[in-house]
């Protein structure tokens, strides 16, 4: 036999042999799609579909869940502190990995993540870290620019186009508030108080619920409109409290100072007490939600602040 009509048959031979070595085919080529994310820290290639996601502050946590992506460990507020109540039963199941502050980096390691989304305001110090563990994504801060962070959170996982969505339904609550208003939101000065042991803190622009009010147009009364994070106000202060509306952060627990304060002659003389316009919200959204979740139910606190009565 000549060699020369063995070639056919060979070559089928050597196909079927490569095929039988490598039997997932495309499906395995699939697994090992990557995408360039680029965030605060610089670029980074994440899985197309990461499935073992960990995340280390409640911004991520909260838009993970709206995207119907559920990681596998998250931080929280507090260490041993539950998930926040207004995410309901979405966290169940999730390991706590340590708090914001303070993520334990071996709980991390041992649910052996595809991915970690965090923070660099947080979480810069432990990025390298990180990084040794799974792909790793920052956004710049907590929750200041949230819907940015929303946008970075949804390319990381890959579903852009679901946040998309839930953004334009936001914006479209968002612009029915306004229609609702009895006047321009800019004729409304929001003055955004929590409760101290020893004094009362305003959130000014550089907070995430700051952001989020002058975002939708209210004005800030006139001591609080400063680029800066927080001002703290006393008894003898009290007079920076006041807008045409309070909104008071509150936690399912007493709090003496709110108690001795809301006694005061000087509390009961502010303008917007008077006028009965002092309303207590949640501190989970309004101060530590930082997703698009939080934002929603924020939306939800003002079209009930604003409603007809």
């Amino acid at each position: 036999m000549k060699i020369w009509r063995l070639f056919p048959w060979l070559w089928i031979v050597g196909l079927f042999l490569l095929v039988a070595c490598n039997p997932a085919g495309e499906e395995a080529k699939e697994t090992d799609l990557t995408r360039s994310v680029k965030h605060a820290m610089g670029t980074t290639d994440v899985v197309d579909h990461p499935k073992r996601v960990v995340v280390l502050d409640n911004g991520a946590l909260d838009n993970l869940l709206a995207l119907k992506v559920k990681p596998i460990g998250a931080a929280t507020v507090f260490e041993k502190a539950p998930f926040f109540s207004y995410l309901k039963d979405q966290p169940k199941g999730i390991k706590s990995i340590g708090t914001i502050d303070q993520p334990n980096l071996e709980a991390i390691a041992s649910l052996k993540p595809d991915l970690i989304l965090g923070t660099k305001e947080a979480h810069v110090g432990i990025y390298d870290q990180l990084s040794e563990i799974a792909p790793t994504v920052f956004t710049k801060d907590y929750g200041i620019d949230w819907k940015e962070n929303f946008r970075l959170h949804a390319k990381a996982v890959n579903k852009e186009k679901e946040a998309d969505t839930q953004l334009d339904e936001f914006e479209k609550r968002a612009a029915q508030l306004k229609k609702e208003l009895k006047e321009k939101p800019e004729k409304t000065e929001i003055s955004l108080l929590r409760p101290r042991t020893d004094h009362i803190r305003i959130y000014l622009r550089q907070s995430f619920s700051g952001k989020f009010v002058e975002d939708l147009g209210f004005s800030r009364p006139k001591p609080q409109q400063k680029d800066e994070f927080e001002l703290q106000a006393t008894e003898e202060n009290m007079e920076i409290l006041d807008g045409d509306v309070i909104l008071w952060f509150t936690r399912d627990q007493d709090n003496l100072l709110e108690e001795k304060m809301m006694k005061s002659p000087l509390w009961k003389d502010l303008k917007a007490v008077k006028q009965d316009r002092v309303h207590h919200v949640s501190d989970e959204t309004w101060l530590s939600g930082m997703g698009i979740q939080a934002a929603n139910a924020m939306l939800d606190d003002l079209f009930t602040v604003f409603e007809e009565k």
